[in-house]
C-alpha cells in the first residue's frame, strides 16, 4: 500500500510539477490543480443536489435583469478573447496543420498565455448558466450534455492553459468564443423581446453552429496523429479528437430529440 500511495505521489508531481508550464504560477487559480478541481466539485455538489434542494419549496427567483446583463457581459468577453486568438494566432502566425506551444518569454507568447488566462476565466463564469438555471427552477433544462460541458469544459481549460496554452490544440479556443457570442445574443434578444423567443428563424442554428465547431476542432486535430515531424503531443491530439467527437455526438442527439419534426 506504501508503495502504491508514493507511486500516486510522485505521479501526481511529475504531472502538476514537473511538466507545468511554470510562467502562470503567480496567477489567480493558476499553482495548484485543487483550485480548478474544488470549483468543479462545488459547482457539481449545487447543480446536482444543494440548488435544487434549497429551492425545492421556494418559488422562482426572478433573474431578468440580472441574466440580461450576464448574457451582454459574456458577447463582450467572448468578442474580446475571439479578436485576441485571431489577432496573435489563427489568422497571423499559426499553421493549419500543425502548430507547436511557444512557451518562451517573449512578449508575444505573454500575450497568447494571457489570451488562454481571460478564456479560462470565462469558462469559470459560464458555470453560471446552470445557477441560474436552478434558481429560476427550470431544472428540466440541466441536462446531462448541459453539466457535462460546462463541468468538462472549464476543468479542460485549466489544463490546456497550465500544460499546453496555444498551438494546435488552440483552434477550439478561438471558435467557441465566436459560437458563444452568437450564443448570448439569442439569449440576450430572446430574454430582452420574449415575443421573438418563438418564432426567431436562428434558434436551431445555434446548436448546429454548436455542432460543426466540434466537428471542426476534431477534424483540425486528427491530422497530427499521423504527422511524424509535428512537435504537438500526439497523445494530446488523440484525447481531442475522441473528446471533441463524444461532444458532437452528444449535441447531434440533443439537436434530433428537440427539432426533429414529429410524426403527422
Amino acid at each position: 500500500m506504501a508503495a502504491i500511495i508514493k507511486a500516486t505521489f510522485d505521479s501526481y508531481r511529475y504531472i502538476f510539477h514537473d511538466l507545468r508550464d511554470t510562467r502562470s504560477d503567480d496567477w489567480f487559480m493558476m499553482n495548484s490543480v485543487w483550485f480548478p478541481a474544488s470549483i468543479t466539485a462545488l459547482y457539481l455538489y449545487f447543480v446536482l443536489y444543494f440548488g435544487p434542494r434549497i429551492m425545492k419549496n421556494r418559488p422562482p427567483m426572478q433573474l431578468d435583469t440580472v441574466i440580461k446583463l450576464y448574457n451582454v457581459v459574456q458577447i463582450i468577453l467572448c468578442t474580446f478573447i475571439t479578436e485576441r486568438a485571431l489577432t496573435l494566432g489563427w489568422l497571423r502566425k499559426y499553421r493549419w496543420f500543425c502548430e507547436p506551444v511557444d512557451y518562451s518569454n517573449t512578449p508575444e507568447a505573454y500575450a497568447i498565455l494571457r489570451a488562454f488566462y481571460y478564456y479560462h476565466l470565462v469558462k469559470m463564469l459560464d458555470l453560471m448558466d446552470t445557477v441560474f438555471i436552478i434558481l429560476r427552477k427550470k431544472e428540466r433544462q440541466v441536462s446531462f450534455l448541459h453539466v457535462y460541458h460546462h463541468a468538462g469544459v472549464f476543468f479542460a481549460s485549466w489544463i490546456i492553459m497550465k500544460f499546453l496554452p496555444g498551438g494546435h490544440g488552440s483552434l477550439l479556443g478561438t471558435i467557441n468564443p465566436f459560437v458563444h457570442v452568437v450564443m448570448y445574443s439569442y439569449y440576450f434578444i430572446t430574454s430582452t423581446w420574449p415575443k421573438y423567443k418563438q418564432n426567431l428563424w436562428w434558434k436551431k442554428y445555434v446548436t448546429q453552429l454548436q455542432m460543426a465547431q466540434f466537428l471542426l476542432v476534431t477534424l483540425h486535430a486528427a491530422p497530427v496523429l499521423f504527422l511524424e515531424n509535428c512537435n504537438y503531443p500526439k497523445p494530446i491530439a488523440g484525447l481531442m479528437v475522441f473528446q471533441y467527437s463524444f461532444m458532437f455526438i452528444l449535441f447531434l442527439d440533443f439537436y434530433k430529440k428537440t427539432y426533429r419534426k414529429k410524426a403527422v
